[in-house]
């Protein structure tokens, strides 16, 4: 299920929101703040955006700059909780208990008017918002000496040309009343505000507010994308992309929707929604080696039971359809490691605890694990006793494994249920296999579990991102490799520019034959190493390159590493590996 457009603008990027603890703790900053888009006081419908626009530019701002914000999925999740319609502009109690949904401590609201524009004068906002104290109930002030309790209002007004601005400066004023030993100035944020061309901007806005049967709506995405791209060539407004891709694949143009979604980066907002339905959308066009390079490197940005599950499945098909004995064998590992995960997270008697069961089975069953897969397929008939495809391939399982009575037993309650069972039996007959059995993918990106999951855990008190990475490296050294994981995670959330980290967590990925996650943590290690000091990262991705058949990607790493250490042994290696069969 589709989330509605009005609620998916600038949210706070997923870094962000996993980096504004440690920020706001550093600065005592140890509130979080939820944002109601403002309510337009004015006549001037056709400004309605702009309400919106407050919303989530204060989040992106605020986020950025020590507090921790409430993301608009959250918001929305909070919205949905009390079932209250995403365009209904709450009172200041309902805020309150909105904020109570969410977590949040803190409430910003506002109004604003828009002055009509005409031939002499040009349109102008103005307005006022206000910290509502969720604890408290009442609005954010002071004790005057009379004993009153003042109220402190933020009041801002330009024209509407300068929107952004006036965005950046209300953003500042509302971080200043929380700490008034800013380390940073005003100017700084209201750089950060207006970095997006304001046509762009209010195109963007306009287009992602309206619903997707609107025939306006592609329109005002793609003139957002052509004026970002006019005032920054070579660059891509990523929020408009977003919503173009969301637009196409709820249109069920697939082709369109992944081109779309493939412009975010794994940095940008949204980034694992775009990576989720790009994968499926490449899954249904038959591309499944696109769908996983996508899909891999996001497990472990976001370790949800529907990705796990969506790997595993679409890994068990690629695995079908490979000639390659050893890529075949190395598919299937692939397969059952997600799966196993997903089964992990997922208990027997959840909704998606049947799926993931099913499709472990039918990868267990591909490798020949019999009884393993039995056992798997039981729990699914448990709390699924009308699961035809499971009750199928359980009778089959069965049977390889000498149970001929309780394999009739499944085989005839199969055999009401499948519609396909003719066709399903007669190919096991003939070649023991179960192509007619399918996989299943989750269709829909959870925001409740990814909203969850980025909620960043809590390191040891006092450790330091070396002493994490420390015990990281022992626990690898060790062949513990999950729990290594989750010790280099806490590095980033500590020190999310540690380049050794995004480092051994590529090589973890590397050992466990998931070069598409690899690749991605070995790329952000570089990106990070701005002293050029990790060479082993390139010596990687050209071993990875080359061993996928792209001499040219290879060469370009293996250079990079020689400019780094020409005399470095495993970097020479890799060069004369490279230059066999080079005339």
């Amino acid at each position: 299920m589709f989330r509605r457009s009005a609620a998916a603008l600038l949210a706070v990027l997923a870094l962000v929101a996993a980096l504004a603890p440690a920020r706001a703790n550093a600065q005592g900053l140890s509130d979080v703040v939820l944002i109601i888009p403002f309510e337009n006081t004015s006549s001037n419908r056709e400004a309605n955006w702009v309400g919106e626009s407050f919303a989530d530019q204060l989040s992106e701002l605020l986020g950025a700059h020590g507090l921790r914000v409430v993301s608009s999925d959250a918001r929305e999740l909070a919205y949905a909780r009390l079932r209250l319609p995403l365009t209904v502009i709450p009172s200041r109690a309902t805020a309150i208990k909105l904020a109570q949904e969410a977590g949040a401590t803190m409430v910003v609201l506002g109004n604003y008017e828009v002055s009509p524009r005409d031939e002499k004068t040009v349109a102008e906002v103005r307005g006022s918002a206000r910290i509502v104290r969720v604890n408290e109930g009442r609005i954010a002030g002071k004790q005057m000496a009379d004993g009153r309790w003042a109220t402190h209002e933020f009041f801002f007004g330009d024209a509407l040309t300068n929107l952004q601005s006036v965005q950046g400066k209300l953003a500042y004023q509302i971080l200043y009343e929380q700490d008034d030993k800013l380390p940073f100035s005003q100017n700084l944020i209201v750089e950060q505000a207006t970095k997006v061309p304001p046509k762009a901007f209010e195109a963007y806005v306009k287009g992602a507010m309206l619903p997707n049967n609107n025939p306006d709506k592609p329109a005002y995405l793609q003139n957002a994308m052509r004026e970002y791209e006019k005032a920054n060539p070579g660059s891509v407004y990523k929020q408009a992309a977003f919503e173009l891709g969301q637009l196409f694949y709820a249109q069920g143009d697939g082709k369109k929707a992944a081109e779309n979604y493939s412009l975010l980066q794994p940095a940008d907002a949204h980034y694992a929604e775009a990576a989720f339905y790009a994968a499926l959308a490449y899954e249904r066009a038959g591309e499944l080696q696109s769908a996983l390079d996508v899909l891999l490197p996001l497990s472990t940005r976001a370790p949800l039971t529907s990705i796990y599950n969506n790997a595993g499945a679409i890994s068990t098909k690629a695995a079908i359809a490979e000639k390659n004995p050893d890529k075949r064998a190395a598919l299937l590992k692939q397969a059952t490691n997600f799966l196993s995960r997903a089964v992990e997270s997922a208990p027997e008697d959840s909704r998606e605890g049947p799926t993931v069961r099913y499709n472990y089975a039918y990868a267990l069953a591909l490798e020949g694990k019999y009884p393993e897969a039995a056992e798997q397929l039981r729990a699914v008939v448990k709390v699924s006793p009308r699961h035809a495809e499971a009750l199928f391939l359980l009778a089959k399982m069965l049977e390889k494994t000498g149970q001929a009575e309780a394999a009739a037993a499944n085989d005839n309650e199969a055999r009401k249920l499948l519609a396909s069972y003719g066709k399903a039996q007669t190919e096991w007959e003939q070649s023991q296999t179960v192509s007619q059995l399918s996989v299943h993918l989750s269709g829909s990106f959870d925001h409740a579990d990814y909203v969850a999951s980025q909620q960043p855990a809590t390191p040891a008190p006092g450790a330091s991102a070396q002493d994490l990475l420390s015990k990281a490296r022992d626990l690898y050294t060790a062949g513990h490799d999950d729990e290594a994981l989750m010790e280099l995670r806490n590095v980033v959330r500590v020190e999310p520019m540690n380049a050794e980290a995004y480092l051994l967590t590529g090589r973890i990925y590397m050992r466990r034959g998931e070069l598409a996650p690899a690749i991605s943590q070995l790329k952000a290690s570089i990106f990070w190493d701005t002293e050029h000091k990790l060479i082993d990262a390139h010596i990687l991705l050209g071993r990875i390159f080359l061993e996928r058949g792209d001499r040219a990607q290879a060469t370009a790493y293996m250079q990079s590493a020689v400019q780094i250490d020409p005399n470095n042994q495993e970097a020479i290696a890799l060069q004369r590996e490279l230059q066999v069969g080079i005339k």
